[in-house]
């Protein structure tokens, strides 16, 4: 049974290990089983750092101007949805001293999954909607489930 109607998720994340990513293995697992039952078009693995830039007037990278343009998309999206997305909220204060002048960071955070229509987000996940948390195991919960897999809860 196919799904996918131009559905796609990137899935942005921080490896602990020196961009090893082996904690979300389990993850990257069951993302590809969703495109493998078609509910999917495609999975993109995304890495960033710890915090990216928001202060300069002009991105530093082509990959930091892309995790810019997204996390503007990721906002948009959740102020249409009423909903917060406070994993990319924590701001942070950092090259002071020997790392150049200070400069406001966003601390990103360790996993986040966004499903795009086309290429309109369609969600972003973790979010938070009327004070409760959707995290990304719940969402793959609950299309594991509309699919009628079964799998073990993954804490992501």
């Amino acid at each position: 049974m196919q799904y996918t109607d131009s559905r796609t998720a990137e899935l942005w994340i921080r490896p602990i290990r020196d961009g090893l990513g082996e904690e979300h293995q389990t993850l990257i697992v069951r993302l590809e089983r969703l495109v493998s039952e078609g509910y999917l078009e495609d999975v993109c693995l995304r890495t960033w750092n710890h915090n990216v830039d928001v202060e300069a007037d002009t991105a530093p990278s082509k990959r930091e101007g892309l995790i810019r343009e997204r996390l503007a998309a990721f906002r948009q999206w959740a102020r249409k949805e009423g909903v917060e997305l406070p994993s990319i909220e924590e701001h942070a204060r950092v090259g002071e001293g020997r790392m150049g002048p200070a400069h406001d960071t966003i601390v990103l955070p360790q996993t986040l999954i966004a499903i795009f229509h086309g290429d309109t987000v369609e969600a972003v996940y973790p979010h938070v909607r009327g004070g409760r948390m959707k995290t990304t195991g719940d969402w793959l919960e609950d299309v594991e489930s509309s699919l009628g897999i079964q799998n073990e809860t993954v804490d992501v």
